[in-house]
């Protein structure tokens, strides 16, 4: 059962059907509740590509991560993961490994997939030559790319980082001023 065979069967055009199940005003309740019965009875249930691209929106995030074995990087991914769904957007997990043309394979992959976003998961995205960076640029000037705990300049690229050695510092701190002596 495709859109055609739902406007066929319930009497109304493609684009009523379209406005149906996009919730639009525009249509009247009656011939809402006729198109909607035949989409229940039918099981008809919409290509999530076509709808998309029709929105302009995949509602999906792609994301990029270098192992999901590793403990904090499986938490971010749980996390992200949830978060993302919670506000009606689907993930597509690509695992690059460490290699730098591996993970220029995977935001290319995700890049054709249309994603709406993309998330680089952990540091090793960023390499020392800024030519090797190039991909990362090329996927911004597209949509947006966040970089966990990374930090990278550049248009479209919004960077979270932890700074280790100043929470380190921090809390030590906090430590001696409450009268710890042996911190260790």
């Amino acid at each position: 059962m495709n859109i055609y065979d739902v406007s066929e069967k319930a009497g109304v055009s493609i684009a009523t059907v379209s406005r149906v199940l996009n919730n639009s005003p525009h249509v009247s309740q009656k011939t809402k509740e006729r198109v909607l019965a035949v989409i229940e009875e039918s099981g008809y249930v919409p290509n999530a590509f076509a709808r998309g691209l029709g929105l302009n929106t995949m509602r999906t995030i792609g994301l990029l991560c270098p192992d999901p074995a590793d403990a904090y990087l499986s938490q971010a991914l749980a996390h992200l993961e949830r978060s993302f769904r919670e506000h009606g957007y689907d993930c597509l997990l690509v695992c690059t490994g460490r290699e730098l043309s591996a993970r220029k394979l995977g935001a290319e992959s995700l890049k054709k997939r249309h994603v709406d976003g993309m998330v680089l998961m952990g540091s090793t995205f960023i390499e020392e030559k800024e030519q090797d960076n190039a991909y990362i640029r090329d996927v911004a000037s597209g949509m947006p790319v966040v970089l966990l705990n990374g930090s990278y300049r550049c248009e479209n690229v919004y960077c979270v980082l932890c700074d280790d050695q100043r929470a380190t510092m921090d809390a030590t701190q906090y430590l001696i001023d409450t009268g710890c002596k042996r911190i260790l």
